[in-house]
């Protein structure tokens, strides 16, 4: 009965308030769940732009190919780690709703997730290690409700794990995005080209897109029909991508801003 009625006030809340509040119903009950409380920025639009950028023309780009999904590959496999800020955008766990979370990643696969509130606080921890704490996600709410809750053990799979997202923690990261985008070069069925460069955050990146000449899902997502990825130049290593269903309308955004690479993270980082 206790359990009810906090679920039937939580409906009343706010999007972040409702799955930290689910975090407590949660840990009295005896089971597990994950929260996160997020920054409002509505995902509207066909083909909106996320950030200022500047786009100059790409014949010359298209011509000259000068990085290819190879190079790409060859840049992340120099990495052991990174550390940065990860915004994204879902359309369908959150209307649109923008999550800002601090992102450090070790390979193989060391992931920590420290969602943002707008004061840039630190609302939720996630950490999950492969081969360790038996396959479980690791997550602790901050506050009074951290307290209250306690430390969760989650199943990366579990609808509570993925109520703010649906992809698992088990996914996060810059390499999914290139292992999926190799994968549609080699498709016949997915067109992939060089669609021009941009300025993103004063770095200067190179736009592919992706489009499925039928009813083929791209970029992973089975109701997505066309992607975008920018790469950096620098570092040539992916650092935003949009997914956009058959309408062209916006299903997802993700962006890697202030991508720093092998920075020697220790096991310190991956403990919660």
């Amino acid at each position: 009965m206790i359990t009810t009625n906090i679920q039937r006030a939580a409906r009343s809340l706010p999007l972040h308030s409702r799955l930290a509040r689910g975090l407590v119903v949660v840990a009295l009950v005896g089971a597990t769940g994950t929260s996160c409380r997020s920054e409002r920025s509505a995902v509207t639009g066909i083909d909106p732009s996320a950030q200022k950028t500047t786009t100059r023309s790409n014949e010359s780009l298209s011509e000259a190919s000068p990085i290819t999904w190879n190079n790409v590959t060859s840049s992340y496999d120099n990495v052991q780690d990174y550390v940065c800020l990860y915004e994204k955008e879902e359309r369908a766990i959150s209307g649109g709703e923008k999550q800002t979370i601090r992102l450090s990643f070790r390979k193989p696969l060391d992931v920590r997730l420290e969602w943002l509130n707008d004061r840039g606080k630190v609302d939720q921890m996630a950490v999950y290690r492969q081969g360790f704490n038996d396959g479980k996600v690791l997550a602790r709410q901050s506050g009074l409700l951290g307290a209250l809750a306690g430390r969760l053990r989650l199943d990366p799979n579990e609808s509570l794990a993925l109520s703010d997202s649906r992809h698992p923690i088990t996914e996060v990261g810059l390499g999914k995005i290139i292992e999926r985008a190799q994968k549609d070069t080699e498709n016949s069925h997915i067109g992939s080209h060089l669609a021009g460069e941009e300025t993103l955050d004063g770095r200067p990146a190179y736009k592919f897109e992706f489009t499925a000449t039928g009813n083929e899902p791209v970029g992973g997502l089975e109701a997505a029909r066309k992607a975008l990825i920018w790469i950096d130049r620098e570092l040539k290593l992916p650092v935003k991508l949009e997914l956009y269903d058959t309408a062209n309308t916006l299903l997802e955004r993700h962006r890697f801003k202030q991508v720093r690479i092998n920075q020697k993270l220790s096991d310190k980082t991956f403990a919660l």
